[in-house]
């Protein structure tokens, strides 16, 4: 996609530090798709190191490790479609401000990293206990 809507596509926008020490990032990739239509949407990302503390033995952090590497990622996104340009900013603004006022609480929380964690872990279990037809 080349040209001045291509540089639109990831934009760091905004970082948010937490109380818990994570930060979130606000990635905007917006794109005009028709005339003044544009669809905005929002990445929110936050990266959470994968220490030994939030499991019961060492067996367990290693098998974590060894499955999804140093880091456990939290990924939300949100999109908006049919979104003039006047209304781009307005628009980003809201997500970010209805994110914060739902999800930064809980996220803020010391107790995130640990659930996130061994949130992630626990769907790589799930995924590796899974068969698929043909394979």
């Amino acid at each position: 996609m080349p040209g001045k809507d291509s540089a639109d596509l990831m934009k760091l926008v905004r970082e948010i530090p937490l109380e818990n020490g994570l930060t979130v990032s606000i990635y905007n990739h917006n794109h005009r798709y028709f005339g003044d239509y544009h669809r905005v949407r929002v990445e929110i990302v936050c990266i959470v190191e994968v220490l030994e503390e939030y499991f019961a033995d060492v067996a367990e952090f290693a098998e974590a490790k060894a499955s999804m590497g140093d880091s456990a990622h939290f990924r939300h996104n949100v999109e908006l479609m049919g979104v003039s340009s006047e209304e781009l900013d307005r628009s980003l603004e809201r997500v970010i401000e209805n994110f914060a006022n739902h999800s930064l609480a809980y996220m803020s929380s010391p107790i995130f990293p640990r659930k996130l964690v061994l949130a992630e872990v626990s769907g790589y279990r799930q995924n590796k206990r899974k068969t698929y037809p043909g394979r």
